[in-house]
Formats: C-alpha cells, structure tokens, sequence
C-alpha cells in the first residue's frame, strides 16, 4: 500500500490524499485552501480521471470543496462516501461555495450540475460498520462537527488510519473522538501541534467568552463574532443559550445571520449523531436548545433591526472573507463600544487574521475602515491540541508509522514521537510506502 499527498501538507486546507494498492485506490478527503485566492490539491488530470472512491470526513471545505472540480474534470465520476450529517451540511457549504466561485470567476470549473450530480452519488454510512470502497473502510467519531468521522482502512492485513479533523473533548453538542483505535499507520491531524498550543479547557473559554460580552453588553455595545457556518457556530450558540438562561450572562438578542441557520437546522435533523445530553433534553422535555426564544434573524437586508438595542451577532464568514460579517464590520466599526470577538483560525492574507495581527486600517472592497471598536481573539476551538494529539497518537494500539498532516508545525509534536515510532512530516506530491 503507498499514500500520495496532493495537499493538506505543511498546511492547514486542502486535505487530499490518495492511498493505493495493486489496482485499488481511496482518495481521503477532497478539499480546497480559502485565503486572498483558493488554492486546489495538486493531482495531475491522469490520476484524477483514475480516482474511483473517495472518502469525505466532514463537510467543511477544506476537506470537500475539491469535489465538484474532480466531476468537472474526470469522466469517471467517482464515488463518494460520507456519513448522513457530513452528505446534509456538504449541501449547503458547496452551494455557498458556487456562488463564491461565480462571484470570483466569469466562467466557473463547475456549476449546479455537478454540485447536484455529486450528492446524488454519495453512499451514506453508519460509524462503526464495514463498507467496501475499493478497500475495507469504516467511519469511526472524529468529535470534530456533527457526522464527522475517521477513516480506518484494511488491506492484506494492515489497517490505516485518517483522522481528518479530531476533537478529544467532549461538548454540549459532541463526544470526542473514539480512542484506543489499532493501526499499523496513522496519518493525523496538526493544526494545533506547536509547542504553544495547548488550549485552556472549553468551560474556561467559554467563561472568558461570556465575560467579554458582559462587558460590552454593559457598556451599550454590541458584539461581532464571525464564525464558521458549521461547527463551531453552533456549540458557541448552544453555550451562549446555556449562560443566558441560566442568568450568567446578561440577556440580549442573539442574532444568527448568514448560513448558520441552514445548518442549525440540518443539526437539529440530524440529533441522533448528537450526545446523549443533548438527544435526551430534546426527547425527554419541550425544551429544544436549536429553537431558543433568545435566537433572532435580521428581518432587513441592510440589518437595521439589529441595532435597536445591544445585542449578539454570530454570523458569517468565519476569516472575514465576505459574507453578512462584512456588513456588521462596517456597520459598527467606528464605536469604541462594540467588539468585535475571534474565535476561530485565520489563514495567512484572510482580512480576520489581518485585524488579529493590529491592522486598523483595513479595505472593504473599495472603500478603506478605520478600527475603532474593540478586537478580541478567544480560541474556541473544535480541534484537538498538541497534549491530546499525543494522547491521542500513543494510545492507538499496534502503531508503528505516523504521518503529521494538516499543520503547520508538524515538525514540533515530531520530536516527541521519534523514540516511539517512524514519523513523517510529509511535502506536497511525496509518495510513502505504508
């Protein structure tokens, strides 16, 4: 069996990997790099049109924007197989994702069409059980978002495993990762790996979460939080709904805007791939913490609603890439009273990882901002950092191999795991027998 990596290497985006034996073939994810431009995986066209399988571990675009550009570009329509929750959010994400392209390109790789074709071709499977995919796969929690799943592959009597995107830790929403997993080779996930990277608990963010709102809120300011549509916008507002309810932050209209609503929705659907907590306090009472009361949506297009009094805004896009975040951003940047909360990671030349590093002079297409609102970043993360990540590694029974993906600093969790196993920090189109 030999693995080729085409992205997702020394990098956080792009996730793509095409593992490979006799005539066999899986591709692991499929995902694209968002930043100032997009960046694809680099698979010449000869192998493209050879892919027959591909394995998706979760919807966010990093691991499943590519898809539509291989229907585009290969004859041979692959399969697709993905969990029921990954298949549902995947549908809103690259329906977001064709706008973006239409917007940036006059003439988009793909449109509707393959979009549409490529949903229809995806086979949904259940965590822990077998499925053939060329090779013998399953889907094991990643505890990342909801549906997301690590790929355990077999062939000839080795097993592989991908993790995709783990989170350890269990939330309002999600158990962590399945643990204890035997593998002969692991490729895992780095985004958190560097030596600094160790993230205070969830309850302590959250706590600091809150007391910064507080703040604001007191003062007659209001709160910007841009996040991601799919994941981590959800446990934020479930936890906001929390707090709120239980008096410990001050109440105030939490307005959800851009796609996270669509996936509010798909996650209340799609609750049986939630924890237990969370199906038992939906099942057992009226109590339903995806429809709270405190939950409001902008009822005008240029949002004045919103600002009738103090209030939360959780909205798109994640990076300030575009998106009603963008809108907010002018609309509130000039009152030293709001503030203007990030919680998620900002790729280099993204406008969120500009402000994040002091700009106060920023661009809004054509018109420039000054900054005098309050900026915060207070990680709220859905990623595994470097002490669970080797937790993690050294409790997977039988590992010999370990292939550091998806990060930057790989190179920093190798030290610690030379003595124990063979460890590769992997470049781009590097071929490795496994």
């Amino acid at each position: 069996m030999k693995i080729t990596f085409y992205g997702g290497v020394g990098e956080v985006g792009r996730s793509c990997a095409l593992l490979e034996s006799n005539e066999k073939n899986l591709l692991l994810d499929a995902g694209i790099k968002l930043g100032e431009k997009v960046e694809y995986p680099l698979i010449p066209d000869d192998v493209l049109e050879g892919i027959s399988n591909i394995a998706v571990s979760h919807a966010h675009l990093d691991h499943s924007g590519f898809l539509p550009h291989i229907y585009a570009r290969s004859p041979l329509r692959p399969e697709i197989f993905a969990t029921k929750p990954t298949r549902d959010l995947m549908g809103v994400l690259l329906a977001d994702y064709l706008k973006i392209q239409k917007i940036r390109e006059q003439t988009p790789e793909f449109g509707e069409s393959e979009v549409n074709e490529l949903m229809q071709k995806i086979k949904l499977q259940e965590f822990g059980k077998q499925f053939s995919a060329g090779f013998g796969v399953t889907f094991l929690n990643a505890g990342h978002i909801l549906g997301s799943a690590m790929t355990l592959v077999e062939d000839d009597g080795k097993k592989v495993l991908y993790s995709g995107d783990i989170s350890m830790r269990n939330t309002r929403i999600l158990e962590g990762a399945q643990r204890n997993v035997h593998a002969d080779a692991l490729m895992v996930e780095s985004t958190y790996a560097g030596k600094e990277d160790v993230l205070p608990s969830a309850r302590e963010s959250m706590l600091r979460f809150v007391t910064s709102i507080n703040e604001t809120l007191r003062e007659g300011g209001f709160v910007l939080v841009p996040s991601f549509a799919v994941g981590r916008a959800q446990e934020i507002l479930l936890a906001l709904e929390d707090y709120m309810r239980s008096g410990v932050l001050t109440k105030a209209p939490i307005y959800i805007d851009g796609m996270i609503l669509k996936a509010m929705r798909i996650y209340r659907q799609n609750v049986i791939y939630a924890s237990e907590s969370i199906k038992m306090r939906i099942l057992t009472s009226d109590d339903d913490p995806f429809k709270s009361k405190f939950f409001h949506v902008p009822r005008t297009r240029n949002r004045e609603d919103v600002f009738k009094e103090p209030a939360i805004i959780i909205t798109t896009s994640g990076m300030l890439l575009g998106g009603p975040a963008l809108i907010y951003l002018e609309r509130m940047c000039s009152d030293p009273k709001n503030k203007l909360i990030i919680v998620g990671y900002q790729a280099q030349g993204t406008l969120g990882r500009k402000i994040l590093e002091g700009e106060k002079k920023v661009r809004l297409g054509d018109r420039e901002i000054q900054l005098e609102m309050k900026v915060e970043s207070i990680r709220i993360s859905g990623h595994a950092d470097r002490n669970e990540l080797l937790h993690f590694i050294k409790g997977t029974r039988g590992l010999k191999k370990v292939f550091l993906v998806h990060g930057e600093k790989g190179g920093e969790l190798r030290e610690d795991l030379e003595k124990d196993y063979e460890v590769v920090v992997p470049r781009l189109l590097e071929e490795h027998d496994i």
